[in-house]
């Protein structure tokens, strides 16, 4: 019985899940329906082929067991050489297309993907409890009615179809082998194409039900998706205790060092960083960045400071999106950077 907690559709990381656990939506019904469809074509296109092999073979026997003598210890080896040839021409062809059809099909609905752990032993299986509830559980009852109503539709089918046809059948010893073959390859054409149609109807209505059921498995319940949902973006109070400890950090950068800064520059509003610039060194170091709040306390500082704040919204992004903390200026910017400092030193001189 579904558990009533579980009201909510599965997400994909629990679909993933069930996969790599080998839980696939399967519907049997489906497949042999599928198997049916491709053996019918085969059917169609190797029919009269195989039916002319196996007349020509049936023909071939009836020959070589005429003959006085035939069948004995000497020609056993041969005659099973021509047994299996044939059987191998008629069987070969439909083998390696239902294999071929089968392997098609689990790519198409399932996709390739190797997985070992349901062939690992559990031993919960091995449990008798367990294996009774699993025998007479729902499921297993359902399984059954669908089972028998499966072969009762097949048998009906069968009846419907062999049954007028009967004395037809009967009859053939009376017939030419070509007409007893065509007529019973008719007859066979005829039951496999309309349990065909009942298998495509059965397997329709199996399918939904299948999928009703294996969706019904995948539920979540509300804490369940919750809890995900949190492991895929990390703990919100360990999250806010990172951005509190790097805001902390932050702020201690503005207030210590941007006082020591030669200029601010800024976006205006958006970006601001703080340049200090040394003689005795080959460039300006960045000392501190910020956008928006921070950009809004280091223009604060600045002004507390004394320090020169000037608007250079393109040079602001470039210093902030390309510069690390502590680290030079690069060479593309010396110029750009140079102007503002000649700026500032001009100012300074003024004063």
């Amino acid at each position: 019985m579904a558990d009533p907690s579980k009201t909510e559709k599965a997400t994909p990381k629990r679909r993933q899940k069930a996969r790599k656990e080998g839980s696939l939506l399967r519907v049997a019904d489906l497949d042999s329906t599928i198997m049916l469809w491709g053996n019918l074509f085969m059917f169609s296109a190797l029919g009269v082929s195989t039916m002319a092999l196996m007349t020509r073979a049936t023909a071939y026997f009836l020959r070589k067991t005429g003959q006085a003598g035939y069948i004995d210890m000497a020609n056993l080896h041969s005659l099973g050489a021509d047994v299996l040839s044939i059987l191998a021409k008629v069987a070969l062809p439909f083998l390696a297309a239902n294999w071929l059809l089968a392997l098609g099909n689990q790519l198409a609905q399932h996709g390739f993907a190797i997985n070992l752990q349901p062939l690992q032993p559990k031993f919960s299986k091995l449990n008798p409890a367990n294996g009774f509830k699993r025998l007479f559980s729902a499921r297993s009852v359902v399984e059954i009615i669908k089972s028998l109503a499966k072969f009762a539709i097949i048998a009906w089918m069968a009846y419907a179809v062999v049954a007028p046809r009967m004395p037809v059948i009967l009859s053939t010893m009376y017939l030419s082998m070509n007409q007893a073959m065509g007529y019973m390859r008719e007859t066979l054409f005829l039951l496999y194409r309309n349990i065909m149609l009942l298998m495509l109807l059965v397997a329709g209505a199996d399918f939904m039900f299948q999928r009703r059921t294996f969706e019904k498995g995948l539920r979540m319940t509300k804490q369940e998706v919750k809890d995900e949902a949190r492991d895929a973006d990390g703990n919100p109070e360990i999250k806010g205790r990172q951005r509190s400890i790097l805001m902390a950090s932050a702020m201690r950068r503005i207030l210590t060092q941007v006082p020591k800064a030669s200029v601010v520059i800024t976006n205006p509003t958006h970006f601001a960083v703080a340049l200090r610039y040394d003689p005795q060194t080959s460039a300006p170091v960045l000392v501190a960045k910020g956008v928006d709040h921070l950009a809004l306390k280091i223009r604060e500082r600045a002004t507390v400071s004394g320090v020169v704040i000037v608007e250079n919204p393109p040079l602001a992004r470039a210093i902030y999106h390309n510069v690390s903390l502590d680290k030079p200026i690069p060479p593309d910017l010396y110029q750009a950077v140079a102007q503002v400092l000649a700026y500032v030193y001009h100012l300074k001189k003024a004063a």
